[in-house]
């Protein structure tokens, strides 16, 4: 399955912003059929942990909880980490 990364972020967009409404409105809004955006949904659970879920009162996917869809380098975050860590047990040491 090819994947469109373009496309994941604005089903993520979407989803953050609680407006993606039902199954057929979105997929229509994204230019996609509803099995395809199934499997984009079922990508971002599986790959990617999203906490995915739809509520058929609010017709709208959300997350369950805080989440956050990020593609690229994490090599400048993790040294940010790494830094952050090091001087909080420099500064505990002390």
């Amino acid at each position: 399955m090819k994947i469109d990364l373009a496309l994941l972020k604005k089903i993520h967009r979407s989803i953050s912003m609680g407006r993606t409404g039902t199954p057929d409105f979105m997929s229509r809004e994204l230019g996609i059929s509803k099995r395809f955006l199934h499997e984009m949904l079922s990508y971002l659970k599986s790959e990617f942990d999203a906490p995915i879920i739809y509520s058929r009162t609010g017709q709208t996917y959300y997350y369950s909880e805080e989440w956050e869809f990020y593609i690229g380098d994490l090599t400048q975050i993790k040294s940010q980490l790494v830094k952050a860590i090091l001087e909080t047990l420099k500064n505990t040491v002390k």
